[in-house]
């Protein structure tokens, strides 16, 4: 299996992964056979790129941190949390329920610890249209991944993740304009958003029974490290640790993701700007322990090699993020980046994602 950027793809390819929308909705079935007007649909709806299986990568298999049903269960649940009308008296309008929430919680947490000691190792399919359902989404699973690594207990990922899946919960208060901007915020739009987490933590205090940390998680996963952040303008400690693991979560996925009118980074260039604000953004002890969950050349994305070569990522080690295993296309030769003494000159200088 590898991802191709959408431009790439041709027809009679396989589709390597089911495509949901937002709304938790197939899209598109696994081993579906690519047809010019599939790939037309799937550049007009804004995904940037998908999985095919093919000959080359026959093997490469990418273990996902969630199951695909449990996904779009809860991408379900985000969806209706943001659609439902607070001023509407129709029945399918009210809000979530609170035992829905939770059970949706529990399954992601249970389903990403059954997986044993995991790293993101997938780029995620998504378009931009419906991208605040998948960013709620994947800042809760990598949240869990976070978490657990920290030493969380199962009670405390609960709330945690719960936290993490409901953080921008307070911008469906605001113009969708705003959220799915297009060109760089004026002033005053800039001061709209910065009221979501406000609006998010009074929402859910006035609709939920959640923990206090929960609400806290959501008010304040926009504080930096240094206190130069918002609402509150906490620094190190002050700011609740789910906070402080929302803020690195939220910012890497916002990185990586397709914006109208922005492209994304890659895994790698996201990961060095944590890196960069490590004791400054971000509490250095948390992006030390995500550096190791989160694999900056996931498997089955295409890289370019310093010897001029291309490549699939066929494997990954935990520390050693940026030396993975590689299936050299040109060869066909599988290279051990990291322990293979006759690969040490050689570097992987770029990741193929546009």
């Amino acid at each position: 299996m590898r991802y191709l950027p959408t431009s790439k793809l041709t027809p009679g390819m396989a589709l390597g992964q089911d495509i949901y929308d937002g709304a938790g909705r197939l899209l598109l079935a696994k081993h579906l056979l690519l047809s010019e007007e599939y790939i037309s649909n799937l550049e007009f709806l804004g995904f940037p790129g998908i999985y095919i299986d093919d000959e080359f990568t026959q093997g490469i298999e990418i273990q996902q941190v969630l199951n695909p049903q449990v996904r779009s269960q809860a991408l379900k649940v985000v969806h209706d949390m943001f659609a439902f009308d607070a001023a509407s008296d129709a029945e399918e309008d009210m809000p979530v329920s609170e035992i829905k929430i939770q059970k949706t919680i529990e399954r992601i947490v249970e389903n990403i610890l059954s997986n044993g000691d995991i790293m993101c190792n997938v780029l995620d399919i998504k378009n931009y249209d419906d991208y605040i359902y998948y960013h709620s989404i994947n800042v809760a699973m990598m949240s869990v991944l976070l978490g657990a690594n920290y030493g969380m207990n199962e009670e405390s990922l609960y709330q945690l993740t719960t936290a993490a899946i409901l953080h921008d919960i307070g911008k469906r208060f605001l113009d969708i304009g705003i959220i799915n901007a297009d060109h760089a915020l004026t002033e005053e739009e800039t001061q709209l958003l910065r009221k979501h987490p406000e609006l998010g933590a009074d929402y859910l205090k006035g609709n939920y029974h959640f923990s206090t940390l929960v609400y806290a998680g959501v008010m304040q996963h926009h504080e930096n490290y240094d206190g130069t952040g918002y609402p509150l303008g906490k620094s190190g400690e002050h700011i609740p640790l789910y906070a402080r693991i929302i803020r690195l979560v939220e910012q890497y996925d916002d990185m990586v993701s397709l914006h109208r009118g922005r492209e994304n980074l890659s895994p790698s260039d996201a990961m060095e700007y944590l890196m960069a604000g490590s004791g400054t953004l971000f509490d250095p002890k948390l992006v030390e322990l995500f550096v190791e969950k989160i694999a900056v050349y996931p498997v089955g994305c295409e890289v370019e090699l310093s010897n001029g070569m291309h490549g699939v990522v066929a494997k990954n080690f935990e520390r050693f993020f940026l030396r993975p295993v590689v299936k050299v296309v040109e060869t066909g030769e599988m290279l051990n980046l990291r322990d293979d003494p006759d690969t040490r000159s050689i570097i992987i200088t770029k990741m193929v994602i546009h």
